[in-house]
C-alpha cells in the first residue's frame, strides 16, 4: 500500500478548500461593496470631518448614554434573574429537607 494517493487527495482537498475560500471572500466583497453604497447615506458619520466639533460631541454623548443605559439594564436583568433563581432553590432546598426528613 501506497501513502502517495492519500497524500495527493489531501493536496487535493487543500487546494479545492483555498479555492472556495478565494470565491467566497471575492463575493463577500461584492457584496459588502453593493450594501455599503446603500447604507451610506443613511449613515450619520459619512464624513466626520465635515461635523463641528459641537455636532460630534453631541453624538458621543448620546452613543455613551445609549451603552450607559444597556449596561443598566443588562445588570438589572441579571440581578433580578440571579434573586428569582436564589428564591427558588430555598423553596426547593426547603421542600426536598422537609419531604426527605418526613419519609
Amino acid at each position: 500500500m501506497s501513502f502517495a494517493g492519500h497524500a495527493i487527495d489531501a493536496i487535493k482537498r487543500i487546494q479545492y478548500n483555498r479555492s472556495l475560500l478565494l470565491r467566497r471572500r471575492a463575493r463577500y466583497h461584492d457584496l459588502k461593496n453593493a450594501v455599503s453604497d446603500i447604507k451610506e447615506k443613511y449613515h450619520p458619520f459619512v464624513d466626520r470631518n465635515q461635523l463641528s466639533s459641537y455636532v460630534l460631541e453631541i453624538y458621543k454623548r448620546k452613543i455613551k448614554r445609549k451603552i450607559s443605559i444597556e449596561r443598566q439594564k443588562t445588570i438589572l436583568i441579571s440581578l433580578v434573574v440571579t434573586g428569582i433563581i436564589a428564591v427558588l432553590i430555598y423553596y426547593i432546598t426547603t421542600f426536598a429537607y422537609q419531604y426527605f426528613m418526613n419519609q
